[in-house]
């Protein structure tokens, strides 16, 4: 397939103009500006100068969190290169990378999985369950990652890393802090109370957030809400309505409370171990499923709790055996809560589910140096998920209540996987060095679907994968690295595919037991430059996808044979609800050109451009037609200025995507994309999400030891608009202060 000639002439000429930039002011240059290494470990397993990696990899720093001053997690991903942040209600937020997303990406925090066999194949709102006052950086590794991680990783890998105390030898020493924040478009409240110190080999750091968010006002305009569940977005105050429709202004409900707590501690052993403890915990109370209740389908729909607890041991040693330089173990308890309350509209019966995911992790990972130019990283990872579900039926006429040991998924199912991975890392040359690895997964799925159809009986299935990676860095200069790598990556079916009874904006998802690994192979060609003022990348990627699993009508998979019971029971339940299964049919190639840069801009002291560009082109080899939920071509392009000695900072930028008109026929069904006609049959002018652009501003005042102040206005312009594939609009014209004092 060719590539978009636009696209391609818009990367080449970003490189060309960044080459003569940089050639001219070398020219000009006697001696090298002093660099700062980006450090990463999530790329290699290790801690590498993310210059030096074979990988696709951004990083989110600590600096840039702070100043970009999100409400939520995810807000902080958007401006990173190759990320799109759809959000299906406001107080959600799921990453869509190279295309994929939900359990198709995997999420650690730090290091421990944030997935689990419960996460579903599309958008979801795990990512709104960590705390952006936890966390120090975030980095993100685009592209095949089973190798090094396992399971799902194969859109990307995001590595959440939270702060770490700070040792202070010989004497005791407490900091105190206090965070608050405001936005005016949510009428979002944030009060966060931390507290960091410790003495001599002992530290610990600890925080508590309070989070109050209202109802969203999105830019000028209206939603055209229709009557087939489907909405065209207007920029018009007086705009002409279909007959059936109404026009959605303010958001609602969109808001939601929160509560987060953290605590890590960290003791010095020796020079050459260290121990470390983490807890963290979040409350979300009330977050309403806004495109379920703007088309009026419900008239209760809340994920109620949403919940989650992590809790982790980490032990590190350094030069134990002449043979191992590094060991590092954890063993981690992680519980997610996920409570749901639903009322059809019209209906007398309110369905409350509540699905308890408890998982306990368990990793092993060794460094072993064996000469200056060969590295090895090895070792093992098992976690095993235990699933506690019921659902409760009231009918609130009669007040009669029928308990049921299914919620989303059969009550007791289990899901454990168990790996070895190798990874060798040797230079070559001085300036070529290559990267071979291999991973072995085992795994297996436990459920009891006689809970809802004794014809199924006990679900119990287990299987295997092998995957492997090789990458290359090869210096054409000091300043300029070609990279290469070739990675495979896979999804176990997990109890969302295998077990679950979901409702989704396609219809209800019916347990599909008979289904294989998703398995992929991706390759990254790429050029990484870094001079003392210009940086950048620019990365082509082209994915092939087999086995994808997608979602099946019922009646089509079971066409000229009896349907399950099961299925029966469930068409039944949701007569004016389609029944999908799901199997193994798709093939999918996706492939696109990530592009960033940053630059100092000539005889302008402390002035910087920086930008991004991603474009993605996918393909359903099968169905010949697009991906699920392709990203539009879109970026970020940006100004900023900084005071010498860090005291003030200011920036300018904007953030845009283009049109998307590349549906496929599940998009044309999604209620959360425009359109005048909720099908895949009949032509619809006006099915697409429109283009559009915000234009920001925000700046930052440090003056040591008084309160740090952080100010901006988002979409100044006050534009509506809507990410592609998210069920609620963007924030409009956004005034958004926060206050950061530490004592």
């Amino acid at each position: 397939m060719l590539l978009n000639k636009k696209i391609l002439l818009i990367a080449l000429s970003s490189c060309i103009i960044a080459g003569i930039y940089v050639s001219d002011t070398l020219a000009e240059t006697e001696e090298d500006t002093y660099v700062l290494q980006d450090i990463t470990v999530t790329g290699t397993r290790g801690e590498r100068d993310s210059f030096e990696t074979p990988r696709a990899v951004s990083v989110a720093t600590g600096e840039e969190i702070a100043r970009r001053n999100a409400v939520s997690t995810v807000d902080i991903l958007r401006e990173e290169v190759g990320i799109q942040a759809q959000k299906t209600t406001y107080g959600q937020g799921s990453p869509i990378i190279r295309g994929l997303t939900g359990y198709h990406t995997l999420i650690l925090i730090d290091g421990v999985r944030l997935n689990n066999s419960t996460f579903r194949s599309g958008p979801n709102q795990y990512m709104a369950t960590v705390d952006p006052g936890q966390i120090e950086r975030m980095e993100i590794v685009r592209g095949p990652g089973s190798v090094l991680y396992g399971s799902s990783a194969m859109g990307g890998v995001i590595n959440t890393i939270t702060k770490m105390p700070v040792e202070f030898p010989g004497k005791l020493t407490i900091h105190p802090r206090i965070y608050t924040r405001f936005s005016s478009a949510d009428s979002a409240k944030t009060v966060r109370l931390g507290v960091s110190g410790g003495y001599d080999r002992l530290s610990f750091i600890a925080g508590g957030s309070y989070k109050n968010v209202g109802d969203l006002k999105p830019g000028k305009g209206y939603d055209i809400q229709l009557d087939n569940k489907k909405f065209l977005l207007t920029s018009e105050s007086d705009p002409e309505i279909p007959e059936g429709a109404w026009l959605v202004d303010t958001q609602s409900p969109t808001g939601w409370k929160e509560s987060d707590g953290d605590l890590k501690v960290n003791y010095s052993i020796s020079d050459r171990q260290d121990v470390r403890f983490a807890y963290q915990m979040i409350r979300q109370q009330d977050v309403p499923r806004y495109d379920k209740l703007a088309t009026g389908e419900y008239d209760i729909y809340f994920f109620d709790p949403q919940n989650r607890d992590l809790i982790y041991a980490n032990y590190t040693a350094r030069k134990i055996t002449p043979l191992i330089d590094v060991m590092q173990t954890s063993l981690s308890y992680h519980r997610q809560e996920e409570g749901r309350r639903q009322q059809k509209a019209g209906s007398s019966f309110l369905k409350e589910t509540n699905d308890t995911v408890n998982t306990v992790g368990l990793s092993l990972q060794l460094t072993s140096l064996l000469s200056g130019r060969q590295r090895l990283t090895y070792g093992g990872e098992f976690y095993h998920d235990t699933v506690a579900s019921k659902s409760i039926a009231t009918n609130l006429e009669s007040s009669e209540k029928k308990i049921s040991a299914w919620g989303r998924f059969p009550d007791g199912a289990k899901f454990w996987d168990m790996n070895a991975y190798l990874q060798d890392e040797i230079r070559i040359l001085d300036n070529l060095e290559v990267t071979l690895a291999g991973r072995y997964t085992r795994f297996s799925t436990q459920a009891d679907l006689s809970l809802k159809a004794p014809a199924f009986g006990e679900f119990d299935s287990s299987g295997d994968a092998v995957t492997g990676s090789f990458g290359l860095v090869y210096g054409m200069t000091k300043n300029l690295n070609f990279v290469l790598n070739l990675g495979q990556a896979f999804r176990a079916p997990s109890l969302s595919d295998t077990t679950a009874v979901e409702v989704t904006n396609e219809g209800i998802d019916a347990p599909s037991p008979d289904l294989k690994s998703e398995r992929s192979t991706g390759i990254d060609v790429g050029l990484k430059t870094r001079f003392g003022n210009f940086s950048g990348s620019i990365t082509y990627y082209y994915t092939m996808i087999d086995g994808l699993v997608t979602r099946v009508p019922v009646d089509e998979a079971y066409e000229g044979r009896e349907i399950p019971k099961l299925y029966r029971d469930l068409q039944d339940a949701y007569e004016d609800m389609d029944v999908f299964v799901k199997d193994n049919i798709q093939e999918v190639t996706i492939q696109g050109i990530e592009l960033d840069m940053s630059t100092a801009i000539p005889y302008m002291p402390g002035v910087s451009a920086y930008g991004n560009l991603t474009f993605t082109r996918g393909h359903d080899v099968d169905n010949n037609q697009p991906i699920r939920r392709e990203q539009p071509l879109g970026g970020l392009l940006g100004i900023r200025w900084a005071e010498r000695n860090g005291r003030f900072w200011a920036g300018v930028y904007s953030r845009f995507a283009d049109k998307q008109d590349r549906l496929s026929s599940g998009d044309r069904r999604d209620p959360r994309i425009p359109g005048l006609v909720r099908g895949s049959d009949e032509y619809d002018p006006r099915a697409y999400t429109p283009g559009w652009f915000t234009l920001n501003v925000r700046t930052g005042i440090n003056m040591g030891n008084l309160p740090e102040l952080t100010l901006g206005v988002e979409n100044i312009l006050n534009r509506r608009y809507r990410e592609h594939g998210s069920g609620v609009d963007g924030a409009g014209v956004n005034f958004v202060a926060s206050v950061d004092h530490r004592f």
